[in-house]
């Protein structure tokens, strides 16, 4: 989405957007507005904060995650969860 286009309802609503990129890679971050599979008020609920170099970072809940990837359903998102529920 060209930055002129960038509004509040865009940002929020619209639905061809999910995920927007800040920057280039490798420093680059992903504000992704939603996630198939989760409710935003449960999640959050649901997450902790962990100390990382000094910096807080929320992170969603183990359980959130896998779900997430199952709704998703790409590969590489399948792929994960073979490798985060293995034993």
């Amino acid at each position: 989405m060209p930055v002129f286009d960038m509004t509040a309802n865009n940002f929020l609503e619209n639905p061809n957007f999910d995920v927007f990129t800040f920057g280039r890679q490798p420093v680059a971050i992903d504000v992704i507005t939603s996630i198939k599979g989760l409710e935003f008020e449960l999640t959050y609920e649901q997450a902790t904060d962990v100390e990382v170099d000094g910096l807080i970072i929320r992170l969603i809940h183990y359980n959130d995650l896998i779900r997430a990837k199952q709704a998703a359903g790409r590969p590489r998102d399948i792929d994960d969860i073979n490798h985060l529920t293995r034993r």
